[in-house]
């Protein structure tokens, strides 16, 4: 069952994971921009039903609300670096004149695999690995600013196309088509009979397929991307009403049950939800 994992209660939280595991991490998602630098292993990552096999210092970017989880073959070491990236860190930075948002917007995979091109990002890259060897004491901000100038050097690779994309290894056309006709009909009714017609499937193949793919129902993924689109039109200054309804709810309370769930605040209130325990991921 996937769910909402990693509550985020400011702009930037780095982790660094070096471990061996035996359980398997399930779907989930967040509420908030992830970049997973991965160092070493022998992992493969799902994202929306789409799998990709990693190298070392591939860098995995997974955006608000998209479902994921890495798929780790064996018992070798598991090395990454995790950052939860909020909106306000971004929006921080743009207001600085510097754009991060590309790394996040009409990329052709998430998963970007550094070339000679990039040789500052990989440098930026050995020294956070580093960063995080050292000491603890007094050292969050040494991380915090060695991966800003990653992200910095990150979004100008993107930019200038000195950035490689990895291929998939797998997905089902069923289920990427379904979720491409989701995403761009999020303001619309939305049905499962309606989807499953567009796909030549039956409900209860499509239901049982996309659960098994993305690891969520089709209703909860609907209602996650519709809950993404809503943040971003409250981000816009958008009334609460227009947002309701430009957002694909059909009514006010279904919205506001909906935003309650997820955020455990009012619609009125925002996001200010509370952080828990870092994901194993």
């Amino acid at each position: 069952m996937s769910k909402k994992t990693g509550y985020l209660h400011q702009q930037l939280k780095l982790f660094y994971l070096s471990d061996q595991r035996n359980l398997p991490c399930p779907y989930h998602y967040h509420d908030f921009d992830k970049i997973t630098i991965f160092l070493q292993g022998n992992v493969t990552y799902d994202i929306e039903g789409i799998s990709y096999v990693l190298q070392p210092y591939d860098i995995v970017v997974v955006s608000a609300g998209q479902m994921h989880r890495p798929i780790i073959s064996d018992s070798v070491i598991y090395e990454r670096i995790i950052a939860y990236i909020a909106p306000s860190f971004v929006d921080s930075c743009r207001q600085r004149g510097c754009d991060l948002s590309v790394i996040f917007q009409h990329m052709a995979s998430p998963i970007l695999r550094q070339s000679q091109e990039m040789g500052n990002v990989f440098g930026a890259t050995c020294r956070l690995r580093q960063a995080f060897s050292q000491p603890k004491e007094n050292n969050e901000l040494l991380q915090e600013t060695i991966f800003l100038e990653f992200m910095i050097l990150l979004s100008q690779a993107v930019q200038h196309c000195h950035v490689g994309f990895v291929k998939t290894s797998r997905q089902n056309e069923k289920i990427q088509t379904a979720i491409n006709y989701i995403n761009a009909h999020l303001s619309t009714p939305l049905s499962i009979q309606a989807l499953a017609e567009h796909l030549y499937i039956s409900p209860d193949y499509l239901m049982h397929l996309f659960k098994s793919e993305t690891g969520c129902s089709v209703a909860q993924y609907i209602t996650t991307k519709r809950l993404m689109l809503a943040r971003s039109l409250m981000e816009q200054g958008k009334p609460l009403t227009t947002v309701c309804y430009d957002s694909g709810f059909k009514n006010y309370s279904t919205f506001y049950r909906a935003w309650k769930h997820f955020y455990h605040t009012s619609p009125k209130q925002g996001t200010t939800p509370i952080m828990d325990d870092p994901v194993r991921e």
